[in-house]
């Protein structure tokens, strides 16, 4: 169970990240830890008094609201403070003093710590991903000068962060004296205009000259502070890139494409070895969501999986996650099945909106009549050209009209979820081709649809 809530909560730190500025939620946010989600409160655990007090009076309402908006919890939130032994006082704002660890004194708030749970195990690979899981897992198994910088793209989401971390996390287990650091742009920019203003820099050049290993997250972030931001951060790159230290880059975009960064930079990050991560497939996602259930010891049925992975809005696997995530608490919260139907009624803002006037019977109905065939013809195995083409229709009919999965209409059919795939691709075809047979017959079979709901 404890597991199962900190999977929960892990998930809805990612989404109310999105709300925070990387120093605010690294600071303040990250390190809060759930304890017990009950009766309509959720108890968070804090390091000390001083975080638990800030928390208590500049993020509740933002986290209480993050919850409303992302999992429509209403929820309390009560933060408690952790067993603390080995304490000594330190002070703070004014005069006052306040207890914390030796450990907090300790804390670097201008980097990341590693997601333990990113590693390459649960990384999902397909063909949207491939090339870049390769690149990085060959860097984590040894510096290849070929593979520098890595320079990771792609939207929002996909997994940029994961493969980076995952990267960091096996470099330790390798070569545990190497000395890897992470940090996000927006990170970078704000300690190093802070060093610049307490006229640190000495240190804050040594910091980073002693680093082996440069996980860099979000760098066009670095772009729209101070022009030397970019400045400094070019003279860094160039020099562990000289010493022959690995750098690993995430960025939304192509190196030519992130509008207001210093050429030069452009041009030793078109240098290395860029690698792509897109949109996974349906079927991509499905194993993505079971590669997450799994390691968090949820169950979802396929008929939910294959929902979720043809429904959610976002082609980003951080909402796909997300949106699983947030039927599975709001279900154990409600302690009700977890169902198509629950799915929208409870997160229907993250679906696709479908017609759900018709059922599936209704267009089959309708297909039946009009091409005068039967419904046992349709489901038979027949590839008669009088038979696939109004199979076809109706197929893809049902998925465009009806919250039907693919899995649920290739039960209708007698056909596997890719057979059932392969029957909307030829009619999309057609209608991108504009094929006049295709093209005509759904208009005619559309106002029958109209006619036939509005009964």
């Amino acid at each position: 169970m404890k597991k199962n809530l900190d999977a929960s909560w892990d998930t809805i730190l990612s989404d109310i990240k999105e709300k925070l500025n990387d120093a605010e939620f690294y600071k303040w946010i990250k390190d809060l830890k759930i304890l017990t989600f009950e009766s309509n409160i959720i108890t968070l655990k804090a390091d000390n008094k001083f975080i638990k007090s800030w928390v208590e009076d500049k993020y509740l309402t933002k986290l209480k609201s993050a919850l409303k908006e992302f999992y429509h919890l209403e929820c309390d939130i009560k933060i408690v403070l952790s067993d603390i032994t080995h304490q000594k006082k330190a002070p703070v704002q004014g005069n006052s003093q306040i207890e914390i660890t030796k450990d907090d004194t300790d804390v670097d708030y201008y980097s990341v710590q590693l997601n333990k749970d990113y590693t390459f195990n649960t990384f999902v690979a397909g063909k949207s991903n491939q090339f870049a899981f390769s690149v990085c897992k060959s860097a984590a198994e040894g510096f290849d000068k070929l593979n520098n910088p890595i320079y990771i793209y792609g939207d929002v989401g996909l997994g940029k962060t994961h493969l980076m971390h995952a990267v960091g996390n096996q470099i330790r287990l390798n070569f545990p004296k190497k000395r890897v650091f992470c940090i996000t742009g927006q990170l970078y920019k704000d300690e190093f205009l802070t060093s610049l203003k307490k006229m640190q820099m000495d240190s804050f050049k040594e910091k980073y000259s002693a680093i082996d290993v440069l996980l860099f997250d979000d760098v066009e972030k670095i772009v729209g502070g101070a022009g030397s931001t970019m400045e400094e951060f070019f003279f860094l790159f160039s020099k562990l890139y000289s010493d022959e230290k690995q750098i690993i880059i995430t960025s939304n975009a192509l190196p030519e494409e992130s509008i207001g960064m210093d050429k030069r930079l452009k041009s030793r990050f078109a240098g290395g070895l860029i690698a792509h991560i897109g949109v996974p497939s349906v079927d991509e996602k499905v194993t993505i969501l079971k590669s997450f259930t799994t390691q968090y010891g949820r169950t979802m049925s396929d008929e939910i999986l294959y929902y979720l992975a043809e429904n959610i809005k976002s082609d980003s696997t951080r909402d796909l996650i997300g949106a699983a995530n947030s039927a599975f608490v709001q279900s154990k919260f409600h302690n009700v099945e977890l169902t198509i139907e629950f799915l929208q009624n409870n997160i229907s803002s993250l679906l696709i909106k479908r017609d759900k006037t018709l059922t599936p019977q209704d267009i089959i109905d309708i297909i039946s009549e009009y091409f005068r065939i039967k419904l046992v013809d349709l489901k038979s195995p027949s590839r008669s050209k009088n038979i696939v083409i109004p199979r076809n229709l109706a197929i893809y009919l049902i998925y465009k009209n009806t919250p039907s999965s693919l899995k649920g209409i290739g039960e209708i059919f007698n056909r596997d979820h890719s057979t059932i795939k392969n029957s909307i691709s030829k009619i999309e075809q057609d209608i991108e081709n504009n094929d006049l047979y295709t093209v005509n017959t759904l208009n005619e079979l559309s106002k029958k649809m109209k006619i036939f709901s509005a009964k």
